[in-house]
């Protein structure tokens, strides 16, 4: 991508944005301690021509400005640099994105994925298998795949025994990119190429009714979607019956305000959500409930990681008595930032405006009190819950006992074995699951459950940390739940 044209315009709005930074540098020659001996060498150069080089149109900014262009001009990699410094050197939240990084971005936000088209399921003898396809006549269709294909290699890469989920995790990726899969057909191997053009959309809101018919909602983040999730997600709760709903919006970083307004919207009693304030008072603006009544009464989760948006719709919840927030206080992001779209596909993102809360507090850098102040705890993992090694066989391939129970047991909290762990049976994932820890911690991978994996998987075992969820175990007893009926399926 070419800058030259505009850069003397940035360079030179940079320069005079910063111009008591230059000024500055003029009273530091003889301190170096904030500006570099070459930046003060630059700065008195530049004032040097601009007194006496033959040319007196020449000012110092200008001078300046030009040696920057002309360095930068050549070297896109540097001006993104400055880009990206520059917007930085506003606030914590003001950015720069090149097209690529904007449209990772905007896949982010939405929880937006390209694949190639297919439902799958996992299929008896622990391969993941082609269930049907995301619309009719798909182009994966197209490409030879066939219901009840069973998916064996992604790239040339072996994923049998692999979850679901990790052989979803390879088959995704940016759009239009291709991608090769081989699958098993009525015994025979076949490889196949499509296209990922298939754009799937990630949930970003889930949940369910818990013991005591107490419903639970988390929102992971905001997307365009999320406020018509939530929406489905009530109705589920109507349907239930269900009057008592815990919102968990811890680590929810925030996202689009809409989404989060448009919640609240369900679910605060009539009267204002926010008003938002710009640097123009001409925009501002205030969003308001509708909802004459509250429908439910709302426990809302919340952490030192809810911001943004997220705070928002807790502020919202707080103020206007439709619920009350549990946990630790919230991060203290109350400002909007606009995004701002330029022709070469770049994008810039500024700080435009905040946000005051319903009844009327600035939160920002301050965050939200909760009414009832929780920790979570965090613990090592009992051991004794689980088999011990006997550190004397070598389980290989078939082989049945307590150390294979052992191993699956560990190996599934570890996230490497994803089978049935109270078998003793070592079947063939856990022989992929022990190479799969052996590649990771550098022993011989063979899969084979020797002294050394084992002790190996006891070690990294032992020191997993283990969280006691006391702010969700304090809501779900303050709507009348018990602590040992939180976890167990009806």
């Amino acid at each position: 991508m070419k800058f030259k044209r505009i850069t003397t315009a940035v360079l030179a709005a940079v320069i005079a944005a910063s111009g008591t930074v230059f000024a500055a540098a003029e009273t530091e020659t003889e301190n170096e301690t904030e500006y570099s001996g070459e930046y003060i060498a630059f700065d008195q150069i530049a004032g040097y021509i601009a007194e006496r080089y033959i040319d007196e149109t020449y000012t110092k900014d200008y001078i300046m400005a030009q040696g920057l262009s002309k360095l930068l001009e050549d070297d896109n990699p540097l001006l993104i640099q400055l880009l990206k410094a520059t917007l930085e050197s506003l606030d914590d939240y003001s950015e720069f994105y090149t097209a690529e990084e904007y449209k990772a971005f905007q896949d982010n936000i939405e929880n937006t994925y390209y694949g190639i088209g297919i439902v799958m399921a996992m299929s008896d003898d622990g391969y993941v298998e082609i269930l049907s396809f995301a619309e009719e006549d798909s182009k994966a269709e197209k490409a030879g795949f066939k219901i009840g294909d069973k998916i064996y290699k992604v790239d040339g890469v072996d994923v049998t025994g692999w979850s679901m989920e990790q052989v979803r995790s390879v088959i995704i990726g940016e759009e239009n990119t291709t991608v090769n899969i081989t699958v098993l057909r009525d015994g025979e191997e076949i490889e196949l190429m499509t296209t990922r053009v298939a754009t799937i959309q990630q949930a970003t809101v889930s949940g369910g009714i818990l013991n005591g018919n107490i419903g639970y909602i988390q929102i992971e983040t905001f997307s365009s979607a999320t406020s018509d999730e939530f929406a489905e997600m009530l109705d589920i709760m109507r349907d239930n019956n269900v009057e008592n709903i815990i919102i968990d919006l811890r680590n929810n970083g925030g996202g689009v305000v809409s989404s989060a307004v448009g919640i609240a919207q369900q679910i605060v009693p009539e009267g204002k959500i926010i008003d938002v304030e710009y640097r123009q008072s001409e925009y501002n603006i205030t969003y308001n409930s509708d909802l004459a009544e509250k429908e439910f009464d709302f426990i809302v989760l919340v952490n030192e990681n809810t911001a943004s948006s997220s705070e928002i719709l807790a502020s919202a919840v707080q103020d206007s008595g439709a619920g009350i927030l549990v946990g630790t206080t919230t991060f203290g992001k109350a400002v909007i930032q606009n995004m701002y779209p330029l022709t070469n596909g770049s994008v810039f993102k500024i700080t435009v405006a905040q946000y005051i809360t319903r009844n009327g507090s600035e939160i920002n850098h301050v965050g939200l009190t909760p009414d009832e102040e929780i920790e979570n705890e965090t613990s090592k993992i009992d051991t004794s819950n689980y088999t011990s090694f006997d550190y004397e066989t070598k389980p290989s391939y078939g082989s049945s006992g307590d150390n294979v129970k052992s191993a699956k047991e560990k190996l599934s909290v570890l996230g490497f074995y994803d089978g049935d762990s109270s078998s003793g049976i070592f079947d063939e994932e856990l022989k992929e699951a022990v190479k799969d820890f052996q590649r990771e911690h550098s022993l011989f991978p063979y899969g084979i459950l020797d002294i050394a994996t084992q002790v190996k998987i006891d070690e990294v075992f032992s020191d997993i940390d283990v969280v006691t969820d006391n702010q969700l175990i304090t809501a779900y007893e303050m709507f009348g739940g018990s602590k040992e009926n939180l976890y167990v399926s009806e």
